[in-house]
């Protein structure tokens, strides 16, 4: 029985030791190892790009209404952080995670040059659609099938 605890608490003592793979604003830090089994849902945008204002309560409605099966995340294009990026997620009362780490050193992708674009990671962890344009909650549900 000793043995077993000593295991467990080596193992969270290792995991709490770790950095995440994800910093995120205004909150912990993300581990992909947390996040298996959902899909992963990240989507550049930018203050300048209409479109990508507009996706901005699709995506907020899409992790409100899926919690258990997805994570959306958005990553601002121009990687702003403090008060600059809070002031636009608040303008633009955007209420998923964003990322001030740019997944695309972790999956390998290539930045996107033209907005907005939405990269879907599946349950598995690997890149599955990459989607260019504006997405609406509808089209990502029937793209999942959730």
């Amino acid at each position: 029985m000793t043995s077993i605890l000593k295991f467990f608490f080596i193992v969270f003592f290792l995991h709490s030791c770790s950095k995440p793979d994800l910093a995120v604003f205004d909150a912990k830090g993300v581990y992909l190892d947390d996040l298996k089994g959902k899909w992963l849902v990240f989507n550049y945008w930018a203050d300048w790009c209409p479109p990508c204002i507009k996706e901005i309560p699709e995506l907020n409605n899409l992790q409100s209404n899926f919690p258990e099966d997805l994570k959306i995340f958005l990553i601002n294009f121009d990687f702003l952080e403090g008060d600059e990026l809070e002031l636009q997620l608040k303008k633009f009362n955007v209420q998923v995670d964003s990322l001030l780490t740019d997944p695309s050193i972790i999956y390998d992708w290539i930045i996107p040059e033209n907005l907005p674009v939405t990269f879907i990671v599946n349950k598995e962890g690997e890149l599955e659609h990459t989607l260019v344009g504006p997405q609406t909650e509808e089209e990502i549900i029937n793209l999942l099938s959730l």
